[in-house]
């Protein structure tokens, strides 16, 4: 009995020490696997993007930049120019990896290395994918803020009326939008240019060769 007892002390003892030796070997393989902290001297510091990042290899995403596409526009005969795309979300698996993700993915020394235009190449990049998008709001509210400095421009609007002057014709001011909305909007810009003293002149026309002239 008491060999049985020693024999399970020690297959105890030789199990615990396996099973340090297992957790210690698995919490540092990572940590051998990192680059040091501070960077290594010995390779200088640690620069997470290459030169042409985030471009890759043109033979397996095919040619990069403006007008050097896979195929051209410039060529109805002959429109394919460059290798099919490729990229490794379609036909799988990335076979010649030109980033090393624990290089890519250790920032220490990204201030001391990546410069404020490679900063903005990479903003600009990652907004890409969302040039409709992006072109789907800013065009609608440029076309708006355009039409509204031009007319801002052509003459300053009338906000309110002189109450005397609305009850001589109110008929004229409530409903006539809905009978005739020309003759209505020709009837306000009339009435604008009275109240601020442009009217019967076409200050459209200043100029020399234009005073003797009556065109209104």
């Amino acid at each position: 009995s008491s060999l049985s007892i020693l024999s399970s002390a020690c297959f105890g003892v030789q199990r615990a020490r396996r099973m340090a030796g297992m957790l210690r070997r698995a919490a540092l393989r990572p940590l051998q696997a990192l680059p040091r902290r501070g960077s290594d001297l010995a390779h200088g510091p640690i620069k997470p993007i290459g030169p042409n990042f985030p471009l890759t290899s043109e033979k397996t995403m095919g040619p990069h930049g403006w007008m050097r596409g896979s195929y051209t526009i410039l060529s109805l005969n002959n429109p394919i120019v460059g290798p099919m795309y490729r990229p490794p979300w379609v036909v799988g698996g990335i076979h010649n990896p030109t980033i090393d993700p624990v290089k890519h993915f250790n920032t220490q020394n990204r201030f001391e290395t990546v410069t404020f235009a490679e900063y903005v190449k990479c903003f600009f990049y990652t907004c890409l994918p969302a040039r409709a998008q992006l072109f789907m709001i800013m065009v609608p509210v440029m076309c708006v803020v355009i039409v509204s400095w031009i007319e801002q421009r052509r003459e300053p609007m009338e906000i309110f009326m002189d109450r005397e002057t609305y009850w001589k014709d109110p008929n004229s001011y409530m409903y006539g939008v809905y009978f005739d909305h020309h003759h209505f909007s020709h009837m306000l810009c009339h009435r604008r240019a009275h109240k601020w003293g442009y009217a019967g002149k076409d200050i459209t026309l200043e100029g020399d060769h234009h005073d003797g002239d009556n065109h209104h």
